[in-house]
């Protein structure tokens, strides 16, 4: 099979890049340097920078391409540095899964967030380790999902059984980058190839995520907005305006975020054998390599003490720092 086009290969390392070391940025700040009335609302934003960056990491090793083969399957054709390090498929298919279980972990840390911004405005803040215990009991649902999915790998004579089938003007080598899972296999009767049935719930799961971080953007964003813009709630205007600065950019990310549903138009498409073309197979990945670049990136400009951080770390002084410190000082209970 070609190379990808030398472009995408461009945008595609350049993204990955930037997720690398801005989500790498993001986690040493927010780890050392996060204010103390932030510091339960940091657990989240700790953990879904972690999320951010193993997908991004495993994206820049991997670059898959993926292209459906019906209903029996999907290949993931690779075109990452990783085939050329290592001829290992085990290894090449456990970076797809972090890469994939990365992106999940994103959309279901995205829809958190904004859920915990909303509780604390109606709520006393949670406790760091109340706010630990719910993150590990959520990314572990996820985690254990995709430790089945694991399980889901077809071997060669499958894998090339099928792309010859369902893709045959496509010359794909399983010998060498081609890898394939069983899914969904007959819709009339819900059958499964049943020594691969246990990814169906991550394949479940991965759609819920995406339309879900959908839906707590547009609502629970709404009502947030909502809530702060009534005049008749009793905060002070420091403290509205902090909640707004996360409330902004959270919806940023959030909207960002809904390209993902581009991702998964794309890919029906193709499943469905309605259109198919390279670029759309490249890009079903490479549309959530950029929300979750993105990511990071937006938290540092938006969130004040991030942002103040990063810039004295790049040897500039930030304008507010003096009045952002008694501004700490002042709402250190409210802000989280």
């Amino acid at each position: 099979m070609p190379e990808p086009p030398l472009a995408l290969s461009a945008v595609h390392f350049c993204t990955c890049s930037v997720s690398i070391v801005a989500g790498s940025t993001l986690l040493y700040i927010a780890a050392r340097y996060t204010p103390v009335h932030l510091r339960s609302y940091a657990v989240l934003i700790i953990v879904l920078a972690m999320v951010e960056l193993s997908s991004s990491i495993g994206a820049f090793l991997v670059f898959p391409r993926i292209v459906p083969v019906g209903l029996e399957g999907v290949a993931c054709v690779l075109s990452g540095p990783i085939v050329k390090i290592t001829s290992n498929q085990t290894i090449w298919f456990a970076l797809y899964l972090v890469q994939l279980h990365g992106t999940v972990q994103y959309n279901v840390f995205m829809s958190v967030c904004f859920c915990y911004r909303y509780y604390v405005l109606r709520h006393e803040s949670p406790t760091r380790n109340q706010v630990r215990a719910f993150g590990i009991a959520v990314f572990s649902f996820t985690f254990f999902l995709f430790v089945l999915f694991g399980t889901t790998r077809a071997s060669k004579e499958i894998a090339y059984e099928h792309v010859h089938k369902y893709v045959p003007q496509y010359d794909l080598d399983p010998e060498l980058r081609l890898w394939s899972r069983h899914e969904i296999i007959n819709t009339r009767t819900i059958t499964v190839e049943l020594s691969h049935s246990l990814g169906g719930p991550a394949i479940v799961w991965t759609v819920l995520t995406a339309m879900s971080m959908n839906l707590v953007t547009i609502f629970v964003g709404r009502a947030i907005f909502r809530f702060l813009n009534d005049r008749t709630i009793h905060l002070s205007e420091r403290t509205r305006n902090s909640h707004k600065q996360f409330a902004v950019a959270l919806t940023i990310q959030g909207v960002i975020g809904q390209l993902i549903l581009f991702a998964a138009l794309s890919y029906s498409l193709g499943q469905l054998d309605i259109v198919r073309s390279p670029v759309m197979e490249y890009s079903t990945h490479m549309v959530s390599e950029f929300c979750i670049a993105s990511s990071p990136v937006i938290t540092l400009i938006y969130i004040k003490p991030y942002r103040a951080e990063l810039l004295r770390l790049v040897g500039r002084k930030h304008e507010d720092s003096s009045m952002m410190k008694s501004v700490h000082v002042t709402i250190a209970r409210r802000e989280e």
